[in-house]
């Protein structure tokens, strides 16, 4: 069914009186809630809400029911692919539920489904805990958990997903459920996505004791890259340390907040010590700085609230492979093809260690399928701060990043399905990507919670 904009406006108001509202694109409100980390997506909802309390959300998903409009829900706005802003839906803007409150035992933090990974690192460390984050300080906390949640940390704590102890979720039906009475819930919300079944207003998350950190940049020429993976592997030989995160960038100089004039291959430097000894964290750096000529060195002591990757969106053509390891083959891949544009980028995630060997053993366990040691390579067709879409940058970071994919697709190191918030929805075969028992597994939960499919964006496969 087609709405105008007064029409929409006019039965918001009478259907949820007193939120927010917005269906005026020029409107300050409208366009900050449109405003996504990826610039070259241009579509525009049929209105925008800014919700303070589950209450308001479970009317306004029972309104979007009724009139057969769809709803997505927006954070940290980091999805490549758009999955939260789609032509004549509605928006939901979560940013305003962003309360943090830790339980009393120090054990769990409740975490509000609009809060942004950094401002959550930043609350627990001024109470001297932590949970693990993501790469990037700017991303939505709840879809990162929920989508898997890559970073740091993997090794040592494991993934995102194996945080979650719980969670309040508004489903189809405007109902606000908790997973402790619905464990189907919460192992489908543990991988298959934050926006899939229904609105997250609240996410339990396990806490720890600050870890000590020996993080920061280890920077090598491009054109070492080949040299300095070889070098790696024969490093990792005698095991891969739980406590290293082994993640890495490859990036033009704009890109880095280092004082370099090259492109270069740069680890993400991070050991996380839980029992706060650092001498095999400067010992492996030590061994690692061998490895080549070192561009730059930021390592030293530091906290999860002040580690982390900066903003950097612009207009972007995106992509992901996974393969099993880092190895000189990718290196020199990397180093015949460096970056095109100021912000294009290959960022690498690393993951091994308790992540992909231990998983969630309650009973319940995950939607999460990645249990094995693999590496994913984000190709970030980046442009720069002030590029449009469409634009001759945007044309030849989409060709950088198509070329590497056929090189890397050509060597045959791409495995078999990968990490779904890496793709665009369409391309996501869930049968693929989850395994055929539990696609239908989630299918069967998708057809009880969401019948209707108004959570329609995600993984557009379980509603077929």
């Amino acid at each position: 069914m087609n709405y105008n904009e007064s029409s929409i406006l006019h039965d918001f108001k009478n259907f949820v009186p007193g939120l927010p509202i917005y269906t005026t694109p020029l409107s300050p409100e409208f366009q900050h809630s449109c405003e996504f980390y990826n610039r070259s997506l241009t579509y525009q909802p049929l209105a925008v809400v800014q919700p303070h309390k589950a209450e308001e959300i479970s009317q306004v998903v029972q309104f979007c029911k009724a009139k057969g409009i769809p709803v997505v829900i927006r954070s940290g706005g980091h999805d490549f692919f758009g999955r939260s802003l789609v032509a004549g839906s509605v928006l939901i803007d979560m940013r305003s539920m962003d309360s943090i409150i830790i339980e009393p035992d120090r054990a769990s933090v409740r975490v509000g489904g609009g809060v942004i990974s950094g401002d959550l690192q930043q609350v627990l460390d001024s109470h001297r805990l932590f949970t693990p984050t993501g790469q990037a300080k700017s991303v939505g906390y709840v879809s990162w958990a929920c989508g898997g949640g890559y970073g740091f940390y993997v090794g040592t704590y494991g993934f995102g997903v194996d945080q979650i102890l719980g969670a309040r979720v508004v489903v189809a039906n405007g109902d606000i459920v908790d997973t402790n009475e619905d464990p189907e819930l919460l192992w489908a919300l543990r991988g298959a996505g934050a926006g899939t079944f229904g609105v997250i207003v609240e996410l339990r998350v396990k806490t720890y004791p600050s870890p000590k950190l020996y993080a920061g940049l280890l920077a090598f020429p491009l054109s070492e890259a080949a040299n300095v993976l070889a070098g790696f592997e024969k490093l990792l030989v005698e095991g891969y340390p739980d406590e290293f995160s082994g993640d890495a960038i490859v990036a033009r100089p704009e890109m880095l907040p280092i004082d370099i004039a090259e492109p270069c291959f740069v680890f993400l430097w991070c050991w996380t010590a839980v029992d706060g000894d650092l001498a095999m964290a400067k010992s492996f750096l030590h061994q690692m700085m061998n490895l080549g000529t070192v561009l730059a060195n930021t390592v030293t002591e530091t906290t999860a609230a002040a580690y982390g990757m900066g903003k950097s969106s612009s207009a972007t053509f995106f992509r992901s492979r996974n393969i099993d390891r880092l190895q000189h083959d990718i290196g020199s891949i990397l180093a015949q093809g460096p970056p095109s544009q100021p912000l294009s980028a290959v960022v690498i995630h690393n993951n091994h260690g308790k992540g992909v060997r231990d998983g969630v053993a309650d009973g319940i366990g995950t939607a999460f399928v990645n249990r094995y040691q693999h590496v994913i390579l984000g190709l970030h067709g980046g442009t720069n701060w002030e590029t449009v879409p469409d634009s001759q940058e945007t044309v030849d970071a989409t060709v950088w990043v198509k070329q590497l994919e056929n090189k890397i697709d050509e060597k045959n190191f791409t495995l078999r399905g990968g990490f779904a918030s890496f793709f665009s929805p369409e391309d996501i075969d869930v049968v693929e990507f989850f395994g055929r028992k539990l696609a239908e597994r989630l299918k069967h939960l998708k057809n009880r919670l969401d019948p209707g499919n108004i959570f329609c964006n995600s993984l557009p496969g379980l509603s077929t």
